[in-house]
């Protein structure tokens, strides 16, 4: 036997020290067993949690929670486009579309968390998490919460679904009597990393081309945002590269940002829905920009002071166009450091049916503020010296289970130091209010008004198509101020063909016209109505943001160049 220090056997020392070791130890394993006693929510049904039903036990830990207890662990469940378990979709098509599909990477969702391992669990941060998670345009929802409780430690759980995001770009839409159409491929999610890329050719009623596009939201895993853009069109081209750093959330106490553009286009001017002239307009802008917030007030209100410096260059030429203009736009540069204020409230509330179909909604329902202030100087490169001004406010006024009202302005243009006139004066007031009559029926009724001053001659306020007299050719009527006013009557409903899509329908009326104050406006110039129909229709599982809208609008107020029927098929992002 192998003899220790004092001759006493190796092994018996080895013993006689470990189980002098546990005998210390059980007193702290007996307080550590004492102090463990954890309240853990049952995992909720997967197809239940696949369609993000309200788990009331999840809710009920979230209320019991004391105050300052830890993140000690964020687990995460990603689910594919489709459920497997729902025998309606566990089908040999659907099975090879989640097998196709590359689910969301962990990490880019860890990027996009407001929480950390080791950080207070705060409700509010976990709810903006929510929000921001189903803001990305690879997420059909979002949950993150709590699912175990030891002593001063929580156990969190995040709960995402991916939508489809590989998609052709193949598609027809008619407005005002113009057609477009696309065809390529893009992807929000290319290979589960949250980068998007698209390749498209498209072609409407002003111009054709190819487009390139990338957009990181999470450059190399930060808070950094990247999008670069590549346009080549028959008639010029559109180039622009962003790098920002946004405020992220409510608590991000600071943004910086810079971004460069450059476009060639083949401007047009338009009458009854008619070209009336076309020439070349080329645009340079480069922009830096950034902000400073202070802390949260009690009331879930921010403040931040905005800064940056903008440079825009506006040139015009003839193009080879059969309708030239009589005289060309006078150029002009712009060149001004600015400085400006934001209040935003957070406030938000989760809505169903009401800009979309069957989805949860984080719909804004406070109130924010935001002007900015510049002066454009000669010195600094400018055409002239003028005040660079803009600003904008909106507030919930209603917003309950059955209402929603909402009102908001805002402005923008230049005004000249030495001759004292606006420039690119533009003024929009809106109003929408919406009454839920039942859980799929709703009464929507919205009033724009829209006022201008000084529009320079590569600027014009049209009226008609999809911009709200959907019973008109599309830029029918022109002035320098406008109103319209829509009221539809919509029906959601629960039709879920092939679990593809979510149908909605709407009947409206559309009221408007656009006019200057001491400038006849032609025939037909006068106050336009029409009356019609349409379908919505919703992806479930790819395009979260897009409604396609099909309508059938008759016009009451007609003229020689008005059709009995407008056919509209158009992509929007809201119902």
């Amino acid at each position: 036997m192998v003899q220790g220090a004092g001759g006493w056997p190796l092994g018996w020392c080895w013993g006689a020290a470990l189980a002098a070791l546990l005998l210390c130890a059980l007193p702290a394993m007996a307080q550590q067993s004492a102090g463990e006693q954890c309240v853990t929510v049952a995992e909720q049904d997967y197809s239940d949690a696949f369609r993000f039903q309200p788990s009331a036990a999840h809710d009920d830990l979230v209320a019991r929670l004391p105050a300052n207890v830890r993140i000690r662990s964020i687990r995460y469940q990603r689910f594919s486009v489709f459920n497997m378990e729902d025998p309606e979709e566990n089908s040999t098509l659907y099975r090879w579309a989640n097998e196709l599909h590359s689910i969301t990477r962990e990490w880019v969702l860890e990027d996009q968390m407001l929480l950390r391992e080791g950080d207070v669990f705060e409700p509010r941060r976990a709810e903006e998490s929510e929000r921001i998670l189903r803001n990305l345009r690879f997420i059909y929802d979002a949950r993150v919460r709590p699912w175990r409780w030891c002593g001063d430690v929580v156990d969190v759980e995040v709960l995402t679904r991916d939508i489809w995001t590989f998609t052709p770009s193949l598609s027809l839409s008619r407005s005002g009597g113009e057609n477009a159409y696309a065809i390529g491929f893009r992807d929000a999610n290319f290979l589960g990393t949250g980068k998007q890329v698209l390749v498209e050719y498209d072609s409407d009623e002003e111009r054709a081309g190819y487009t390139l596009l990338y957009a990181d939201p999470a450059l190399f895993g930060s808070r950094w945002q990247m999008r670069a853009r590549y346009t080549d069109n028959d008639d010029g081209y559109d180039h622009g590269l962003r790098l920002e750093k946004p405020f992220f959330s409510v608590y991000e106490p600071w943004s910086a940002g810079t971004s460069l553009d450059s476009q060639k286009l083949e401007e047009k001017l338009w009458f009854r829905g008619d070209e009336v002239s076309e020439f070349d307009h080329e645009r340079e802008q480069y922009r830096v920009y950034g902000g400073l917030a202070a802390d949260v007030q009690v009331d879930q209100r921010v403040n931040r002071w905005l800064l940056g410096y903008n440079y825009e260059a506006h040139s015009f030429g003839f193009s080879d166009s059969d309708i030239p203009p009589a005289q060309l736009p006078e150029d002009r540069d712009y060149s001004y450091p600015y400085i400006g204020f934001q209040s935003v409230e957070d406030k938000f509330a989760e809505l169903h049916n009401f800009d979309y179909l069957g989805r949860t909604e984080d719909v804004f329902v406070g109130e924010r503020y935001t002007w900015t202030l510049g002066y454009s100087a000669e010195g600094l490169g400018a055409t002239r010296d003028q005040l660079a001004f803009s600003g904008g406010y909106s507030n919930t006024l209603l917003a309950d289970d059955r209402q929603f009202w909402v009102v908001g302005s805002q402005l923008s243009g230049f005004f000249g130091v030495s001759d004292q006139e606006l420039e690119n004066f533009w003024w929009e007031v809106e109003t929408r209010y919406q009454y839920k009559q039942s859980e799929r029926w709703a009464l929507f009724s919205g009033l724009r008004l829209d006022y201008t001053d000084g529009l320079t001659d590569d600027n014009q306020l049209t009226l008609g198509g999809s911009n709200g007299l959907r019973g008109y050719d599309l830029h029918y009527q022109v002035g320098d101020r406008s109103f319209v006013w829509n009221i539809e009557q919509r029906y959601y409903s629960d039709w879920h063909p092939f679990r593809l899509l979510r149908v909605g329908f709407a009947a409206f009326v559309d009221v408007g016209r656009a006019w200057y104050e001491n400038r006849d406006n032609g025939s037909n110039g006068g106050v336009l109505a029409n009356a019609g129909f349409g379908i919505r229709l919703n992806s479930s599982r790819a395009e979260k943001g897009s409604v396609i809208h099909i309508d059938f609008a008759f016009p009451f107020v007609r003229d020689d160049d008005v059709d009995d029927v407008q056919v509209l098929f158009t992509v929007k992002e809201r119902f």
